[in-house]
């Protein structure tokens, strides 16, 4: 028989949970407390020259080798959207430009040593080679320097660390930088390219899609419907867990799927033991301030430029080098993200001033063009995802102590990089195990 689902959080994970609950025939309903659907993923408008369009709030691409993300727009009817291409990459170091495409670029950059260029190689095989348990007892600023040696550290894998993980970059463990370079030798292994795709309009019309097909299956969304607890309540009549809503609202189902980030997924379930919201919550999480540009002309013509000075800027993403100039009016779309702690002081400052801010910081990046907005916003994210540390434990199981509640949330990825192709394969992770469910 069908089960009533109930799914906390509208993001990449929760909608295609939501989705995928209600193709296996349960009733299930989507709660997120936003306007819209998204999350993370979720779309931003725009008015330039005259032209309406829209855009990710925060940066993605799309790889040739995410088998997730390529079979939902397939099954959506929207895979013949992606736009793919190929675009540089250049390193900004002491204010000089240098090509930084591929790795063979980055390792033979002038800046660095010849010695130092035979050690970035070599560091890249031992990562290869080291197993992951012996990783995870070190911070990859250790590994790095023991097998690259300081130089190539601070001139080479520190800038690349930085436009990762921002300001907590010193903290992640080795394992981050083992499993990187894994799964980019298994993309190669899979015959996937080095072409970036991207969705012309954003995310917004996949979202729109699965809440279509949601809604079609029977099931229900609620926006603008903030989760305030999850507990169990056997007593409930036919349910056995209660989703309390802020407007006073009570849903009752038989399984609920939180999909919220740890610290929030802790508050959400009080009943959760001590030992689990540990493990929701011990792992430091990487926050992001990000502003999106608009601009009349583009700095560059990259899609990365990594930054070795400290400009306040983590890195600059240029994704108008993906993009037709028609889906952004002609402007050059730009997002310069600031990743941080989640209890940073960037998260205080208003938008005025982070946007003079970032600016500043973009303009003295590039102090031979001319750097002119017509358009922008920014947009703050405190909880991103958890940094994968030296000696962390397990991760939650998504199948809690507390009868019918999952928790599927970025506080599980061990890998410290988060993107929609993960945040799928683990939403599927999860509902392995509620397979057997009949309909």
């Amino acid at each position: 028989m069908a089960q009533e689902w109930i799914v906390v959080g509208g993001g990449a994970t929760g909608t295609y949970l939501a989705l995928r609950g209600a193709q296996a025939g349960h009733r299930v309903t989507l709660v997120d407390k936003n306007p819209e659907l998204g999350g993370l993923t979720a779309n931003e408008t725009f008015e330039v020259n005259g032209q309406s369009f829209e855009v990710d709030r925060f940066y993605h691409v799309i790889l040739e080798s995410d088998e997730h993300v390529l079979a939902l727009l397939d099954e959506l009817g929207l895979k013949d959207t992606i736009r793919w291409t190929s675009a540089p990459a250049e390193i900004i170091n002491q204010g000089k430009q240098y090509p930084a495409t591929s790795l063979v670029e980055m390792a033979t950059l002038p800046m660095l040593k010849l010695a130092d260029r035979a050690r970035i190689g070599a560091s890249i095989a031992a990562s290869l080679a080291l197993p992951m348990p012996v990783a995870n007892r070190m911070t990859a600023v250790k590994w790095l320097g023991a097998t690259a040696g300081r130089s190539a550290l601070e001139a080479f894998w520190w800038p690349i660390l930085r436009a990762k993980l921002g300001t907590q970059a010193d903290q992640v463990s080795a394992g981050f930088m083992v499993s990187t370079f894994r799964r980019l030798v298994q993309a190669r292994l899979k015959g996937a390219g080095d072409r970036f795709g991207v969705l012309p309009a954003g995310y917004g019309p996949v979202f729109e899609a699965m809440r279509t097909r949601l809604v079609e299956l029977g099931g229900e969304v609620l926006t603008g419907a903030n989760a305030t607890r999850v507990s169990s309540s056997p007593e409930a009549p036919g349910a056995r867990v209660a989703v309390e809503l802020e407007d006073g609202r009570v849903l009752t189902g038989d399984r609920v799927f939180v999909t919220a980030p740890g610290p929030v997924a802790k508050r959400l379930v009080p009943q959760l033991t001590e030992a689990e919201g540990r493990q929701l919550t011990e792992a430091p999480y990487l926050g992001v301030v990000c502003g999106t540009l608009l601009l009349e002309q583009a700095p560059n013509d990259s899609y990365i430029t990594y930054l070795t000075d400290d400009v306040g800027l983590t890195g600059v993403i240029g994704m108008h080098a993906l993009m037709a100039e028609d889906a952004t009016g002609g402007a050059k779309l730009v997002y310069l993200p600031h990743y941080c702690a989640s209890d940073d002081a960037w998260f205080d400052a208003s938008d005025e001033e982070l946007t003079e801010r970032l600016l500043a910081a973009l303009r003295s990046c590039f102090p031979g063009r001319t750097i002119t907005p017509v358009a922008s916003s920014i947009n703050r994210a405190r909880h991103v995802v958890p940094l994968p540390l030296p000696g962390a434990g397990r991760p939650l199981p998504y199948q809690t102590s507390v009868d019918g509640v999952h928790v599927v949330s970025t506080a599980q990825n061990t890998t410290g990089t988060l993107n929609v192709e993960g945040s799928l394969a683990m939403a599927d992770e999860a509902l392995a195990p509620t397979q057997g469910d009949t309909k």
